[in-house]
């Protein structure tokens, strides 16, 4: 494995290796806030998940500090293709054989409020993440799954979502310039966005609300329990906190002393590449949704004048599993991608790859992520392992961590199947 030579890379900062097509812009120097010596809540790690556990915090006035090893945003959450998308890679009748139509239900319903949320909080709070919330499209390439696609429209439509089914001349005139679409499911609230600034943006929102956040500040070691943790940073301080969460996905075994969070989640590398910027009329014809096929495993979106492109790590050895390192690329995985780019869209294919780039996300073997307390840990939470789905979970999981460590509890059905004791 190695770096294609002839796809530009954005610049390298160490561990961040290769930078996403909206990481190109330099950033500011690191946030480095003042942290009082004691404070309730040490949050691990600056993603998504961490970011949301904080702004929930501060915006109940509960005391918090994020501490982020790197830059808020540079690994996974900053990496992937921003959809925020309503459901899962597997289709929604997948989700009723696989759980029962009560907990398919319940999931779908947290994915919808962390949805609802996380666009009202965009929208309340004038964060600047470019988002247009125009639908998304999941697509068939095949007429097996075109036909779970119609029955889960029909699922869907029975739950009042608005959801319809477009069959392959409906794909065509949506889609001008595809080819090899055989049905797609349409639903009407899904949404773009820019994920590297929406997380940034949140979590200046959770610092105007009392958040402490500190940028290039590595965890060298925990000791202590629940109500008197002390945190040893490796920049020099030492802080004390009440109450830990684990929110660094992939990375998150690292720090968790009972070996639980290595032995429950495994990593694992996507990649996604960028056309070059396209022709005016390519853009015309190419709708703002976010969208996918084959069940999600190759998803795209348009970005400006450029198309953005992941997945295909299915088709490679190993798949791409227990992979930390984002600084490189699968050549083979590019081959793919630029493949089945040239077999849908030939017409956007011929604009030719001008960036590649990986994240790192974390899965557990159920795929539904881990929330909530860490089994023999009392006071270590954990919001993590959204198998590659964090932007339709992790705003919603925040606020759920935070409920679970003010009243030990919370209104959410669908929080019982994330809770991490169920590995036990």
């Amino acid at each position: 494995m190695k770096d294609s030579p002839d796809i530009e890379h954005g610049a390298h900062d160490g561990a961040s290796g290769s930078v996403p097509l909206w990481q190109r812009t330099p950033g500011d120097r690191p946030l480095r806030d003042t942290v009082e010596r004691t404070v309730d809540i040490a949050i691990l790690g600056g993603g998504v998940a961490g970011t949301s556990c904080a702004y929930h915090a501060a915006s109940r006035g509960v005391g918090c500090v994020l501490l982020e090893a790197g830059t808020i945003a540079s690994r996974a959450s900053g990496r992937n293709d921003g959809q925020i998308l309503l459901g899962l890679g597997e289709h929604y009748n997948r989700l009723i054989g696989q759980w029962g139509a009560r907990d398919a239900e319940a999931l779908w319903r947290f994915i919808d409020d962390n949805h609802e949320g996380m666009l009202a909080v965009i929208e309340d709070q004038t964060l600047a993440c470019s988002a247009i919330r125009n639908g998304g499209l999941r697509l068939a390439e095949a007429e097996t799954e075109a036909a779970e696609l119609r029955e889960s429209a029909e699922l869907l439509a029975g739950m009042g979502v608005p959801v319809r089914y477009l069959d392959a001349p409906e794909v065509a005139e949506a889609l001008p310039l595809s080819r090899g679409f055989v049905g797609g499911l349409f639903l009407e609230r899904e949404a773009i966005f820019d994920p590297f600034a929406f997380v940034r943006e949140l979590a200046m929102r959770a610092r105007d609300r009392g958040a402490r956040v500190r940028e290039a500040c590595p965890v060298a070691k925990i000791e202590g329990e629940a109500g008197g943790f002390r945190i040893h940073c490796a920049d020099g301080p030492c802080i004390d906190a009440t109450v830990l969460v684990h929110a660094t996905s992939a990375l998150a075994p690292e720090l968790d002393r009972s070996g639980f969070l290595g032995r429950t989640i495994f990593p694992f590398r996507g990649q996604i590449l960028a056309t070059h910027p396209l022709p005016d009329e390519v853009c015309r014809a190419m709708p703002p949704w976010a969208m996918s096929s084959n069940f999600c495993y190759e998803y795209f979106r348009m970005h400006a004048d450029r198309l953005t492109l992941g997945g295909m790590r299915w088709a490679v050895p190993g798949e791409e599993t227990g992979i930390v390192d984002d600084s490189t690329v699968h050549d083979g995985v590019t081959a793919r991608l630029e493949a089945w780019l040239e077999a849908h869209f030939p017409a956007i294919a011929r604009a030719g790859t001008a960036m590649s780039w990986t994240g790192i996300m974390a899965g557990t073997r159920d795929g539904l992520p881990l929330v909530g307390g860490i089994p023999g840990r009392p006071g270590e939470y954990t919001c993590a392992a959204f198998n590659g789905y964090g932007m339709s979970f992790a705003f919603a999981a925040g606020a759920t961590i935070v409920d679970l460590i003010e009243s030990g509890r919370t209104e959410r059905p669908a929080a019982a199947m994330f809770r991490p004791s169920r590995f036990v």
